[in-house]
């Protein structure tokens, strides 16, 4: 089997999808890339990749057909050569020419000419949407794709990685942590949750760690009911996890967020603004976690008080609904519904 990927930058479920087709599924795949962030390439057997600027938009149209993959899958309609190229090759190749979405519908202005101009624009280059999860279905649905030319499961955390952390070990001392991970940006709600958390007056040995980096760092600094640690990799963050005791995610405007999947399946409980668009399918209300309004401060602070009144047990009995709902989707979940098309 072969396959082309057109990527923007190499996140990492992008590369453990492609790692995966290579590895489990015996697939050669052709790629180029934007590198607009994120430099790092991936090495890999079987996968040669191009930055997407070395070479003109024909050579690589000529580089697609003469290759003669079994599906194109596409990570950036907003790069106008990528959209070019899968427009020609939709002329050419009888082949699924597949667009990732985490693209939430928001009603905007924009949104509403994308959905009027769809078919003389998306839908000439792209034969299906494959969309993160229910909020991207209905974007896709708004661009006049029907049902059956839209897939589901399009991100996904390494679950073997995070399946790792042992949950026993908290039943016995469950971690009093509250932990974000991500951005510390404006759009993160991050000035909501911690009015809400100096706002409780009794934490009861519990305590707020905020994990990243951004713009708002040092202003995060000056606040000493919190702790603030720098941005780590993924084996740091394992070990973070593990002394957790609850994902807080606060986000005023969040397209999917891997980082509440990769809670889920690390078995903790989640507390998340109900915009996320990974929190329909990994937070139940009073399951394994909350969702509460975004820019909140009254829902955000009771739902940190629901989860500090809880004891070692209830707690434990949370995380492991976590990681039972952060299973329903895993790689191959991802990949074989990517597969199903060829």
């Amino acid at each position: 089997m072969k396959a082309v990927f057109l990527i923007i930058d190499y996140v990492p479920h992008q590369v453990l999808t492609i790692r995966k087709l290579i590895e489990d599924h015996d697939c050669d795949i052709l790629a180029y890339h934007v590198a607009r962030f994120i430099t790092n390439i991936p090495v890999l057997d079987n996968f040669a990749t191009t930055h997407y600027k070395n070479q003109k938009k024909e050579e690589i149209l000529a580089n697609i057909i003469s290759y003669n993959p079994d599906i194109i899958v596409v990570a950036g309609w907003m790069i106008p050569e990528y959209v070019w190229i899968a427009k020609k090759l939709m002329k050419i190749l009888k082949v699924p020419i597949v667009s990732y979405s985490d693209t939430q519908w928001y009603g905007t202005i924009r949104q509403r000419i994308n959905a009027l101009i769809s078919p003389f624009h998306v839908k000439k280059a792209f034969t299906h949407i494959w969309a993160a999860g229910l909020y991207q279905f209905e974007y896709a649905r708004k661009l006049g794709y029907s049902k059956g030319n839209i897939i589901l499961n399009s991100l996904t955390a390494d679950v073997d990685l995070f399946n790792k952390i042992n949950l026993e070990v908290k039943l016995e001392n469950y971690p009093k942590n509250f932990i974000y991970i991500g951005n510390f940006s404006l759009g993160k709600g991050l000035d909501v949750l911690i009015k809400a958390w100096d706002a409780i007056s009794d934490k009861k040995d519990w305590t707020l760690t905020l994990i990243g980096d951004g713009i708002l760092k040092d202003s995060l600094r000056s606040n000493k009911s919190i702790i603030i640690k720098d941005y780590m990799n993924q084996a740091e963050l394992i070990h973070e996890i593990q002394n957790s005791g609850c994902l807080i995610l606060p986000s005023l405007k969040e397209q999917w967020a891997l980082v509440i999947h990769e809670a889920a399946v690390s078995g903790l409980p989640i507390v998340c603004t109900d915009i996320c668009g990974a929190a329909p399918h990994f937070v139940i209300n009073g399951y394994n976690g909350f969702k509460v309004k975004a820019n909140d401060i009254i829902e955000m602070k009771q739902a940190l008080i629901k989860m500090i009144n809880m004891n070692d047990n209830e707690l434990y009995v949370f995380s492991c609904k976590s990681r039972e709902l952060g299973l329903y989707i895993t790689p191959d979940i991802s990949i074989n519904s990517l597969l199903q098309l060829i």
